[in-house]
C-alpha cells in the first residue's frame, strides 16, 4: 500500500510538472549576416510558422519589431501580413555596428499582433545575444518564440475631444479641446503641436481636417470643431 501511495505521489508531480509546460508562441525563421567592411549587420525576418491566434475570428495580424538593446536606437518594422498564424515577410534591416561593440549587444525580434483599435498584443519573441552567434558566415535558422516583456508604452501626452452625433441630420462634430504633456520635438525642449483627424471607412480614408499651428508649446489650446456629413447607417 505504501508502494501505491508513492506510485500516486509520483504520478501527481509529474501531473504538475506539465502543467508548467511553456505554452506553444509559434517559431520564426530569421537570417543574420555582418560585413565586416562596413560594420554593418544584416537581419532578415523571413517568416513566422504555428503563431497562436489572437483575434477573434481565429486569426492575427503579425508584424515583428527588430532591434537592438541596450540602445533601441533604431527600430523598425516590417509590414503587417493580415489575417495569417503563418506570415512570410522577407525584409532584411540593416544596422551599423562596429564589430567590437556587437559582442555586447542583443537582437530582439518581437512578433506583435496589429489592431487598428487598440494597443497591439505582443505574439512572442525571439532574444539572440550577439556574443553567442557565430557571424564567420552566414545565419539563417528558426527559433521558438518566448512570451515577450509587454514594452512600458511610452508617455506621449494626453488629447481632450468631444464627439457628438445628431442622427436626424447626419451630422458629426468633433471638437479637439485641448492637448497636455506632449513630447518635446524641437531643440529648444518645445513643440508647434497641431491636430489632424482623419475620418476612416473600412480602412479607406474619407476626409481629413486638421487644426491651427500652436507654437512654442507643450499644452496647446485648441478649442476647434469639425463637422462631418455622415449618414446615419454609415455612423455604425
Amino acid at each position: 500500500q505504501d508502494d501505491d501511495d508513492a506510485e500516486t505521489g509520483l504520478t501527481e508531480g509529474e501531473g504538475e510538472e506539465e502543467e508548467k509546460e511553456p505554452e506553444n508562441l509559434g517559431k520564426l525563421q530569421f537570417s543574420l549576416d555582418y560585413d565586416f567592411q562596413a560594420n554593418q549587420l544584416t537581419v532578415g525576418i523571413l517568416q513566422a510558422a504555428e503563431l497562436p491566434a489572437l483575434d477573434m475570428g481565429g486569426t492575427s495580424d503579425p508584424y515583428v519589431k527588430v532591434f537592438l538593446l541596450p540602445d533601441k536606437k533604431k527600430k523598425y518594422e516590417t509590414k503587417v501580413q493580415k489575417k495569417t498564424l503563418n506570415p512570410a515577410f522577407n525584409e532584411t534591416f540593416t544596422f551599423k555596428v562596429p564589430y567590437q561593440e556587437l559582442g555586447g549587444k542583443t537582437l530582439v525580434m518581437a512578433i506583435y499582433d496589429f489592431d487598428r483599435f487598440s494597443k497591439h498584443d505582443i505574439i512572442g519573441e525571439v532574444k539572440v545575444p550577439m556574443n553567442t552567434v557565430d557571424l564567420g558566415q552566414p545565419i539563417e535558422e528558426w527559433r521558438d518564440l518566448q512570451s515577450g516583456e509587454k514594452e512600458e508604452p511610452e508617455k506621449l501626452g494626453d488629447i481632450c475631444i468631444s464627439l457628438r452625433y445628431v442622427p436626424t441630420a447626419g451630422k458629426l462634430t468633433v471638437c479637439i479641446l485641448e492637448a497636455k504633456n506632449l513630447k518635446k520635438m524641437d531643440v529648444g525642449g518645445l513643440s508647434d503641436p497641431y491636430v489632424k483627424i482623419h475620418l476612416l471607412q473600412n480602412g479607406k480614408r474619407l476626409k481629413k481636417k486638421k487644426t491651427t499651428v500652436k507654437k512654442k508649446t507643450l499644452n496647446p489650446y485648441f478649442n476647434e470643431s469639425f463637422s462631418f456629413e455622415i449618414p446615419f447607417e454609415q455612423i455604425q
